[in-house]
């Protein structure tokens, strides 16, 4: 019997939600939609159901293979009927599944409360579904070429800032009268940068370190890209180069590792290594030199993420990351060493896990004086 179970298609998928704050639905319909539409995956068909508003769009936008109108289950006598919000959107559902003749569906982890409940008293039963993250991991080729595309336009918004820093004049007090702005990406100058996820406030100087960490969203393929350099005006102090070679060889180290059938664990094992040879610290135990509490130091985060639809999606090149590596897997890898009397420095590419390794689609030089 269990065999025979094992055999048998996977559940219908069915979203309720919208495109642009859930991914997973823009994946599987690769129709953008600011209100919640209603999706079915079923045997290799992708139903839409969409209001008169959006219906015509999602016909020629969507990769549905079928398009119906709400009109068709019932809406305004629903509506005129009295019902409202996750009842009527129950109603509806109900109407659709029964059409299919279905009793019986997945639903993402985020499925809304309040609509499943009304579906299970009308005698839909939902099987939440707990992979869908994992079924974004491998790319396919179209998805790799907006992935690049978005980080062509990183690395040319970068190469602006760093041109800007290159223009930019020293005052007296050592501060830029010109340096680099933005809103959605880190630029931290000096001790900030030691933490990794401040955005950065105040003057720029000659000869600190600024992390510059720009991780911008297509909008319309809805891809990201995610890239980290580490810029000096000058030349800084002896510990932030030293620190800046340690990430650059751990980050080699980590690029080469990546590829199928490794686990993320392991990349970041090796990343770790490195950094902790070089007389940093790690969070792995064991690998704590500094002994007087205070703010983490050293390597602080895990060596990098999946990067799709999310900017942070599975898999983890981390602690976490214990399932193997597949081909189409994207993932960034970003060492950093943050030393928080001193500041911080972080490099990071994006790359592809390929038939033979992996490809890296960050372009950009790794520079430190700029």
């Amino acid at each position: 019997m269990a065999a025979e179970q094992g055999l048998q298609p996977p559940l219908p998928l069915l979203f309720y939600a919208d495109s642009y704050k859930f991914p997973d639905v823009f994946h599987v319909t690769r129709f953008l939609a600011p209100d919640p539409i209603i999706a079915l995956e079923q045997d290799g068909e992708i139903v839409i159901v969409a209001s008169s508003l959006e219906e015509g769009r999602a016909r020629k936008e969507s990769r549905a293979t079928k398009v119906q109108n709400m009109e068709e289950f019932g809406l305004r006598e629903l509506v005129a009927s009295g019902l409202q919000g996750d009842d009527l959107t129950a109603a509806i559902i109900k109407r659709f599944l029964d059409q299919r003749g279905l009793s019986r569906v997945r639903v993402p982890p985020y499925f809304f409360l309040g609509l499943a409940e009304n579906l299970r008293a009308l005698g839909i039963e939902l099987v939440v579904e707990p992979e869908l993250r994992e079924r974004r991991r491998a790319k396919r080729p179209d998805e790799i070429d907006a992935l690049q595309a978005t980080q062509v336009a990183t690395e040319d918004a970068w190469a602006k800032g760093v041109d800007a820093l290159r223009r930019a004049t020293a005052k007296k007090d050592g501060t830029l009268e010109l340096g680099c702005v933005s809103e959605g990406a880190i630029i931290a100058p000096g001790t900030q940068a030691a933490d990794p996820h401040m955005l950065g406030s105040g003057p720029l100087h000659v000869g600190e370190a600024i992390v510059m960490d720009i991780f911008p969203q297509h909008r319309q393929t809805r891809y990201f890209a995610d890239m980290t350099r580490t810029v000096s005006k000058g030349e800084p102090s002896a510990e932030i180069v030293k620190m800046y070679k340690v990430v650059m060889r751990a980050q080699d180290v980590g690029i080469k590792a990546v590829r199928a059938g490794v686990t993320g664990r392991e990349v970041h094992e090796l990343v770790e290594d490195v950094i902790w040879g070089a007389g940093y610290d790690t969070l792995r135990p064991g690998q704590q030199r500094s002994k007087n509490g205070g703010a983490p130091r050293g390597f602080i985060h895990s060596t990098g993420h999946g990067l799709g639809l999310e900017i942070h999606e599975a898999p983890s090149l981390g602690r976490t990351g214990t399932r193997p590596l597949v081909v189409g897997d994207v993932v960034t890898v970003e060492p950093g060493i943050y030393i928080p009397e001193i500041g911080g420095v972080r490099l990071e590419d994006t790359v592809v896990v390929s038939e033979n390794g992996s490809r890296n689609l960050t372009r950009a030089p790794r520079q430190l004086v700029v």
